[in-house]
C-alpha cells in the first residue's frame, strides 16, 4: 500500500488519522505529542545551566518527559524536572539575591517558530513506524 498525503497542520493530521487509521489514531497522536515533548526536553538539556554548588550535571540529567493519561480526549506529555534538582525554579525565575537564568522560557520561545515543523516531523516518523509495524504483522502472520 502506498500513501501520498500532504500535511500542513494539526487539523490535517487529525483528518488523515480519522480517515486512514482510526483505531490507531490515539496511539499515534500520543506518540507524536510525546516526541515533541522529547524535542523540547532535548533543547532544554542543551542550554541548561547547572548550579555550581550542586553535583555537576544534576539539573541537565533531571530534565525528563512523561506521557500523561488521556483526559477528556486530549493527549499530553510534560517536560519535568526531577526532585533532585529542585533548585531549577531558583535558576529559572531568580530569587531576591540572584537574577533569573531562564532555561525553559528560552526553550519555549525559541521552539515556537519551529513547532509546526517539529510536529509534522514527529507525526510522519510515528505514523510510518506504525504502518511499518502493521505491515510486518500482516506479512509475518
Amino acid at each position: 500500500m502506498k500513501l501520498n498525503a500532504s500535511i500542513s497542520g494539526v487539523e490535517d493530521i487529525d483528518k488523515l488519522l480519522s480517515q486512514i487509521a482510526p483505531r490507531q489514531a490515539t496511539n499515534i497522536m500520543r506518540s507524536t505529542v510525546h516526541g515533541v515533548a522529547g524535542e523540547l526536553a532535548k533543547e532544554a538539556r542543551a542550554i541548561a545551566l547547572d548550579d555550581p554548588s550542586t553535583k555537576k550535571g544534576d539539573f541537565k540529567r533531571s530534565i525528563k518527559t512523561k506521557r500523561e493519561r488521556i483526559k477528556g480526549g486530549k493527549v499530553s506529555s510534560t517536560v519535568r524536572v526531577l526532585k533532585s534538582a529542585f533548585y531549577w525554579r531558583f535558576l529559572e525565575y531568580g530569587t531576591t539575591k540572584m537574577p533569573e537564568k531562564p532555561t525553559f522560557t528560552r526553550v519555549v520561545e525559541s521552539f515556537r517558530p519551529k513547532f509546526d515543523q517539529v510536529l509534522r516531523e514527529q507525526f510522519v516518523k510515528k505514523f510510518t513506524a506504525t504502518l511499518e509495524r502493521a505491515r510486518k504483522r500482516q506479512n509475518g502472520s
